[in-house]
Order: structure tokens, then sequence, then C-alpha cells
């Protein structure tokens, strides 16, 4: 979170605003402890990381809820 400052630094650089006027980053964190089986999918061409876990889909909840609210970092509970 300490580096938000930096990344409104590169948003707000002037070239990136002329390409992409009115351009801002915003940075949302979801934190969940919990267990979680780590898998990889796909072929001997392309292979995909996945996570499998309630910890994990409750974490993207969190991190999506962070726009609703309006803040930066949202944590459970059980962190």
């Amino acid at each position: 979170i300490s580096r938000s400052k930096e990344l409104s630094r590169i948003a707000n650089k002037t070239d990136i605003q002329r390409r992409l006027p009115g351009y801002y980053m915003r940075l949302g964190f979801g934190l969940h402890y919990g267990w979680a089986i780590e898998c990889t999918i796909g072929s001997t061409r392309k292979i995909d990381a996945s996570y499998l876990s309630p910890h994990v889909n409750l974490s993207s909840r969190l991190e999506a809820a962070t726009k609703q609210y309006g803040v930066e970092i949202l944590l459970s509970e059980d962190t």
C-alpha cells in the first residue's frame, strides 16, 4: 500500500495522460488465511496455474468489496 503513491505518480505521467485522458489506478487487496490446492491446467503448449479453495474465493470477494467500500484493503476475521 505504501507504493500507491508511486503508482499514482506513474499513472499521472504526461505521456500516459495524453494517450489515455483521465486514466487513474486504484489497488484493492483482500486478505484471508486458509488452505489452497495449487494445480496446473493445460496442454504441452500452454499451462495455466489455478488455485482451488473456498479461502481463495473469499479473498477474491474481499478484494472486489474494496471497490464497494472505497478502501484499499479488507481483512477477514481469520487473517
